[in-house]
């Protein structure tokens, strides 16, 4: 089994953000005996070159699953163009405003109410909220990755014939 490891630039000179693509499986063989996956999407600008590089080096319009790490702008905001323009199998991702009944508890101001606090949440993360709700438009199922998170029908294998690239020599 081979794996891609292809790390794209965000931004010009920019230290912070993420885009992130790999494959395993077969890279030789047919797109059924790979697993493709986008790690984050950088910004808005650097998401679409992450589209780009799946179809060009991948070969496909479709990915397996899509992960965001946590919902900073450069890390997410790309994720929006990837669920509008590839086929996603499935997104992890962090939902704190489905947990704003836990976090209100945590409040010394008593004044805020659960859905308040949830609202508040959405709109600080709007990135995030976005990519949620294009999700859930295209069908894409959803899960919060915590601690006993599992990728799904993947069979990962020690093998030494990996390709590691930094998404920029075309690899």
């Amino acid at each position: 089994m081979g794996y891609e490891i292809d790390f794209l630039p965000v931004g010009e000179g920019e230290r912070s953000g993420d885009a992130i693509a790999l494959r395993f499986g077969d890279l030789h063989g047919d797109r059924t005996e790979q697993f493709v996956m986008v790690v984050d999407g950088g910004t808005k600008k650097s998401g679409e070159k992450l589209i780009e590089h799946v179809k060009k080096h991948y070969s496909t319009d479709a990915v397996d699953l899509v992960i965001s790490t946590h919902p900073d702008n450069d890390h997410i905001s790309g994720l929006t163009a990837v669920l509008e323009e590839l086929t996603v199998g499935r997104l992890w991702m962090h939902l704190p405003w489905n947990h704003s009944t836990d976090f209100r508890a945590l409040f010394k101001d008593k004044r805020f109410t659960s859905i308040g606090l949830k609202e508040r949440i959405r709109k600080a993360l709007d990135a995030a909220s976005e990519v949620e709700e294009i999700a859930k438009k295209k069908g894409i199922p959803i899960d919060e990755p915590f601690s006993d998170a599992k990728l799904p029908a993947a069979k990962i294998e020690e093998s030494g014939d990996g390709d590691v690239t930094d998404g920029s020599s075309g690899g």
